[in-house]
């Protein structure tokens, strides 16, 4: 009777081992099964200083990992939740002008889109300081002394 209770402890103990090691060597999905579909960035003609939306759709086993955005290197903002799944966005406002790389980073899988910015217009033409035109000018020119 003794060697049967080390028997079957002996045979839990087995079990127990065997199942420790199976939970070890159980495969985990990593995140580099998320990918990065598409990036787009709204709008056309980018100039300094407007917002656009940069769009990202992403697939894989991406719920729940955060969508990182950034602009040549420089992250923008906060970490994105995919919301709706599958799609992320975030605002950008561009600072400078020239190539401008945006890119998106989703559990390793990154893709990019490269945009151009340009300088903002300095606002228009026309003349200013004129004292000299119109009914307005004329008065103004009197006030100050000017003809």
């Amino acid at each position: 009777m003794k060697t049967t209770r080390f028997t079957r402890r002996g045979a839990g103990v087995g079990l127990t081992a065997f199942a420790a090691a199976t939970a070890v060597t159980v495969p985990v999905a990593p995140s580099a099964y998320a990918t990065v579909n598409s990036v787009s960035v709204e709008g056309s003609g980018y100039v300094v200083g407007q917002t656009y939306l940069i769009n990202a759709e992403v697939g894989g086993a991406s719920g729940g990992l955060l969508v990182y955005f950034s602009d040549n290197g420089e992250f923008i903002g906060a970490p994105q939740v995919p919301w709706p799944p599958g799609h992320s966005s975030i605002s950008w406002k561009p600072s400078t002008p020239g190539q401008h790389i945006i890119t998106v980073e989703q559990g390793g899988s990154t893709k990019s889109t490269v945009v151009t910015v340009t300088k903002a217009s300095s606002g228009g033409s026309g003349s200013s300081g004129s004292a000299g035109t119109g009914s307005a000018g004329r008065l103004l020119g009197g006030m100050l002394g000017s003809s």
